[in-house]
């Protein structure tokens, strides 16, 4: 099992992107390459059995799907202390945000976003995976 800090030797965190009950999203650069990644940050202490298995899920499903609507996973590192998800970087921003700050949305608008969500959900679930 690694240690946290060999990640920072691998990765240079940036400004974070979000935060959950468990974990901090924050966007990084791959020091090998200039590469730049999300990484979701999960705190191991904070998670209960089915919290872990849960976890164990998203890793194994994010790892087997190919899909443009669905981001994919670079690696991930099973540390001391923290679970680090390196995933593809989203720079659109959260949809809900786009939706208020728009004076207005349009039915072409809603249309094409709602269209990407379905293909999505759809290739999910000809693959037997239900996303909840």
């Amino acid at each position: 099992m690694m240690n946290d800090l060999e990640v920072e030797k691998l990765y240079r965190l940036g400004r974070t992107l979000g935060n959950g009950t468990f974990a901090v999203v924050r966007q990084a650069k791959c020091l090998r390459d200039s590469t730049k990644w999300a990484i979701k940050i999960i705190k191991r202490h904070a998670l209960s059995l089915d919290d872990e298995e849960s976890l164990k899920m998203e890793i194994a499903i994010l790892s087997q799907v190919v899909h443009p609507n669905i981001i994919s996973i670079k690696e991930v590192f099973y540390c001391v202390d923290n679970v680090f998800l390196v995933t593809e970087l989203m720079t659109g921003g959260e949809l809900f945000d786009r939706i208020v700050t728009k004076d207005h949305y349009s039915e072409r608008e809603a249309k094409l976003a709602l269209s990407d969500i379905v293909i999505a959900v759809h290739y999910c679930h000809t693959n037997n995976i239900v996303h909840r």
